[in-house]
C-alpha cells in the first residue's frame, strides 16, 4: 500500500470536470473516436509542443471518462442520462511516499514492515529504509491491532490518518531496523489542489410535478437539485448518505450524485452510509435493524438552488441501533446553481 491521501477523491474530481466530454459520449462517441483525439496531443508532445494544463486535462479526462462508463462504473443508465456533480472544497494531498505490508493481520502482527520508499520522497527523506518494522506512529502503536472492515492491516489504516492529519506537523516513527530500537521523524511533503466545482452531464429529472405523493405543495416554475456527493464534514458528525426514492419513486440511481427536480415540495427517502468506526457497535447489529432501515426527509426545493444531503450522526443517541435512532438524514448546505441544462 502507498500512503497517499485523497487519492479516490482526486480521481473522482478528475471524472467529472467537463460536460463537452459528456456530450461527445453521449452522442455516440467511440473508443477509436477519443483514441483519434488524444492521439494528436501525443504526437505534439513527441515533436516538443508541450500542450497547455487546459489541452492536457481535456484529452486525460476524454480517456478516463471513456474508461469508466465501458467498465460499468456509472451502473446501468445510458451515458445520456449519467448525471454527476462533484463539489469539494480546497484540499491538502499529502504524501508519504512508502510502501508497507498491509495485506492483514498476520503480516502487521509486530508493526507494518517497509518494503520500499518513493525515491526522492517524504519517508526516504525522513530516513525510512526497505526492512524497516514500523512499530508506532506519533505515539500511537501499530502491533496487533487487526484487519480493517476491508482486509486490511488496521495499522495500515492507522498510518494513513496519521498522515492525512499531520499537516505541517512532524511525524515521529518508531521503528525496529536490524533488531535495533530506533527513531525517525520529519514533515510529510503535501500539496494543495484548488476547490472544485465540476458537472458531468446535462442532469436527468428524476421528480417533477407529476410523480408527486399525496399532500405535496403545489410545482413552483424552475428546479433545483439534491446532491449526495461526499463532501460533509465529519467534524460536524456529517457522513455520506444514499438516496433510495424520490417522491415514491425510485429510478435507475446508479452512478448519480445529483438529482434534478422540480422546485416545490419533496420527499427523499435516505439510508445512512456512517462508516463503522464511527458506530460504537458491529455491523451485524447494524444491518439487523430491519424495520427502520431508512429514513423520509421533506424538502422544499427552491428554484436554481442546489441541496446536500448527509447523513447525521446524533452523537447523544450513537448507541441506539435498535430504532436507528442513531442517525437522521439532513440538508446541511444549500447553494445558488444553475438547474437548466
Amino acid at each position: 500500500m502507498i500512503i497517499q491521501t485523497n487519492c479516490l477523491r482526486r480521481y473522482a474530481s478528475l471524472v467529472g470536470s467537463l460536460a463537452l466530454i459528456v456530450a461527445s459520449t453521449a452522442h455516440g462517441a467511440t473508443s477509436a473516436d477519443l483514441v483519434g483525439q488524444v492521439a494528436p496531443l501525443a504526437k505534439a508532445t513527441q515533436q516538443g509542443m508541450v500542450p497547455s494544463a487546459d489541452e492536457r486535462l481535456r484529452e486525460e479526462l476524454k480517456v478516463l471518462l471513456l474508461d469508466m462508463i465501458e467498465s460499468g462504473a456509472f451502473g446501468s443508465p445510458s451515458p445520456a442520462n449519467i448525471d454527476l456533480a462533484i463539489d469539494a472544497p480546497r484540499q491538502r494531498i499529502s504524501s508519504l511516499g512508502v510502501l508497507v505490508d498491509s495485506s492483514g493481520s498476520e503480516a502487521a502482527r509486530n508493526g507494518l514492515r517497509v518494503l520500499g520508499t518513493t525515491p526522492g520522497g517524504s519517508a526516504q527523506r525522513m530516513g525510512l529504509q526497505s526492512g524497516d518494522l514500523i512499530t508506532a506512529v506519533n505515539g500511537s502503536g501499530l502491533s496487533g491491532l487487526g484487519e480493517s472492515e476491508a482486509g486490511m492491516a488496521q495499522a495500515a489504516v492507522i498510518l494513513r490518518e496519521k498522515v492525512d492529519g499531520a499537516g505541517n506537523d512532524p511525524l515521529r516513527f518508531d521503528v525496529v531496523r536490524n533488531g535495533k530500537a530506533m527513531v525517525v521523524s520529519g514533515v510529510v511533503a503535501s500539496t494543495w489542489i484548488p476547490a472544485v466545482h465540476l458537472r458531468l452531464g446535462d442532469g436527468f429529472a428524476v421528480a417533477s410535478a407529476d410523480n408527486r405523493v399525496a399532500g405535496s405543495a403545489e410545482a413552483q416554475d424552475g428546479c433545483g437539485r439534491v446532491s449526495i456527493f461526499d463532501v460533509a464534514p465529519r467534524q460536524q458528525s456529517l457522513h455520506a448518505a444514499t438516496l433510495i426514492s424520490i417522491d415514491g419513486r425510485r429510478s435507475p440511481f446508479g452512478g448519480q450524485t445529483s438529482f434534478r427536480l422540480s422546485a416545490g415540495t419533496h420527499v427523499l427517502t435516505v439510508a445512512e452510509r456512517i462508516e463503522s468506526r464511527y458506530l460504537p457497535f458491529n455491523d451485524r447489529l447494524r444491518n439487523s435493524n430491519t424495520s427502520e432501515p431508512y429514513k423520509t426527509l421533506t424538502i422544499h426545493v427552491a428554484a436554481n438552488t442546489t441541496y446536500l444531503l448527509a447523513a447525521k450522526l446524533n452523537q447523544d443517541r450513537r448507541n441506539e441501533w435498535r430504532d436507528g435512532a442513531y442517525w437522521e438524514p439532513v440538508i446541511w448546505k444549500e447553494t445558488s446553481e444553475s438547474c437548466t441544462p
